[in-house]
C-alpha cells in the first residue's frame, strides 16, 4: 500500500480496517476505473482445510482493506477476487486453474501445497498465469525465471532449524513418517541432510498416501522401525518425524495403541503446526502434549507486530482460533498483486507484470513483514517459530515454544 497522508490513515484506522505500508512511493500508470482480477486457489475442503479457511478469511479482509484505500484515495478501480476450492487435490487445482484460464483471469494466489504448484506449473507457465503461492515451501520448486513465486521461504531453511533443535534436544537418530508426495520428500531430505552434517542418523522413511484413512498398517510399520532403533538407544535419543497435513490428527489420535510410538518423542512439520483439526480431538491433543511434537511454521516478523497483531484479532473473530502464518503471506499476497498490477498498467505485457510485481515485493513491508524474493522468486529472508500443543485452564491449544533466527542460526525456547 502506498504511503497515505495522515488523515487517510486515521479515517482508515477509525473504520476497523488494517493497512499496510510501502517503504517508498510508486507511481501508478493512470487509466480509467476497470475491475481487477484475481483468482484463488484453496483447500477450503481435504487434508489442507484448515489453512484454507484461515487464508479465505484474510483474503476477503485484504479485499476489504484495499477497497476502502481506493474509496479513501479515489481510484476507480475495483477488486473482484474469485476463490475456488482445490479440496488440495493435484488434479482440482489444475482444472480450477484452468477454470481462470478459460475467464481471462491471469493473476492467481495459491495453490496451498508444494505438490499443487508442482502439478500446475507447466500450465501456468506456458500460458503466462503469475501464481503466488501463499504457502508452497518445496525445495524442489526454487526455480529462477519461472511464473512461480512464493510468499515463504523453501524448505532448507525449515530443515536447518529443525535439524537444529533435534541437536539441542540430544536426538541422535529420527525414523520419518511422511506424506508421500513432493512437499514430504523435499522436506525429509532437507532436514536429514543438515541432521546428518550435526552427527545424526535418518532411518528410511515410513510413508502414507495422501488421502490415507485407515493408519493401522502405516503406525505398525513405523512401531516396528522405532523399536528397532530401541535396541540400540535409549528412548530420550529416538524420535518420530512426522510430516503431514491435517491427518495428522487421526496418527496422534492412534499412536498411543503402540507401545513403542509411545515410548519416543515425536516432531512435526510446517503443514501441520497450528492446525485447528488437533485441538478438536482429545486424544490426539493428549499425545501430542505428552510427546512434544514442535512444529516448525515460517514466523512472524517482530518488526511487523504492529501490522499483524491487529489483523491477527480480525481473523480469529472470524474463525474462532489464532491463524497460521500462511494466512498473513495470503494477506500481503494479494496487496503486492494488486499494487503490481496497477504500476504496470492494464495493457502491460506479462513481462512487464512479472518484473513490476518482483519490485513491488521488494519494497513491500506488511503483515509478515519484508516480502523481497530472492532470485528463485522465494521469500528472501525470514526465520521459523515452533509450536507445540499445551494444556491450561482452558484446554488445549498451540502455543510458541521457540524460535530459530535463520541469520545466526540460533534457536531460542520460549516460555510464553
Amino acid at each position: 500500500m502506498k504511503k497515505l497522508q495522515f488523515s487517510v490513515l486515521l479515517s482508515l484506522f477509525l473504520v476497523g480496517n488494517f493497512a499496510c505500508t510501502k517503504q517508498k512511493e510508486t507511481t501508478y500508470v493512470p487509466y480509467g476505473g476497470e475491475a481487477i482480477h484475481v483468482g484463488v486457489l484453496l483447500p477450503l475442503t481435504g487434508s489442507g482445510n484448515s489453512s484454507g479457511q484461515s487464508m479465505q478469511a484474510s483474503l476477503e479482509l485484504a479485499r476489504q482493506d484495499i477497497a476502502g484505500y481506493f474509496a479513501s484515495a479515489g481510484i476507480a478501480e475495483t477488486l473482484v477476487v474469485d476463490i475456488a476450492d482445490t479440496r488440495t487435490d493435484t488434479a482440482e487445482a489444475l482444472k480450477q486453474l484452468k477454470l481462470f484460464y478459460g475467464k481471462g483471469i491471469r493473476m492467481i494466489i495459491g495453490p496451498y501445497s508444494s505438490a499443487e504448484v508442482a502439478h500446475i506449473k507447466s500450465f501456468a507457465d506456458t500460458h503466462d498465469m503469475l501464481i503466488i503461492s501463499p504457502s508452497s515451501v518445496a525445495v524442489s520448486l526454487a526455480i529462477p525465471d519461472d511464473n512461480i513465486f512464493r510468499f515463504v521461504s523453501s524448505d532448507v531453511i525449515q530443515g536447518k532449524a529443525m535439524s537444529k533443535m533435534l541437536t539441542e534436544d540430544k536426538i541422535r537418530v529420527i525414523v520419518p513418517l511422511i506424506r508421500d508426495d513432493l512437499w514430504g520428500h523435499d522436506l525429509v531430505a532437507a532436514t536429514g541432510a543438515d541432521f546428518i552434517k550435526s552427527g545424526g542418523m535418518v532411518q528410511p522413511s515410513v510413508k502414507f498416501d495422501a488421502g490415507t484413512t485407515d493408519f493401522s498398517h502405516v503406525l505398525d510399520k513405523l512401531d516396528t522401525a522405532v523399536a528397532a532403533e530401541l535396541t540400540h538407544h535409549n528412548p530420550n535419543e529416538v524420535a518420530v518425524y512426522m510430516l503431514s497435513f491435517a491427518e495428522g490428527t487421526k496418527i496422534m489420535a492412534e499412536a498411543k495403541q503402540h507401545s513403542h510410538l509411545n515410548n519416543v518423542y515425536w516432531y512435526g512439520g510446517s503443514a501441520f503446526a497450528l492446525n485447528a483439526s488437533m485441538l478438536s480431538d482429545t486424544n490426539a491433543a493428549l499425545f501430542s502434549y505428552t510427546h512434544g511434537l514442535p512444529c516448525p511454521a515460517f514466523g512472524l516478523d517482530d518488526a511487523a507486530k504492529n501490522r499483524w497483531l491487529p489483523l491477527r484479532d480480525r481473523i480469529e473473530q472470524q474463525i474462532s482460533r489464532i491463524p497460521d502464518v500462511y494466512a498473513f503471506t495470503a494477506y500481503d499476497a494479494l496487496w503486492v498483486l494488486t499494487d503490481a498490477y496497477r504500476a504496470a498498467g492494464r495493457d502491460a505485457s506479462f513481462a512487464t507484470l512479472k518484473y513490476v510485481f518482483v519490485n513491488e515485493a521488494a519494497s513491500y513491508f506488511g503483515a509478515s513483514g519484508n516480502t523481497q524474493l530472492d532470485k528463485n522468486g522465494d521469500r528472501a529472508v525470514g526465520n521459523y517459530d515452533f509450536w507445540a500443543v499445551k494444556s491450561d485452564s482452558t484446554g488445549y491449544g498451540w502455543k510458541r515454544v521457540a524460535r530459530y533466527n535463520s541469520l545466526y542460526g540460533t534457536l531460542t525456547r520460549l516460555t510464553e
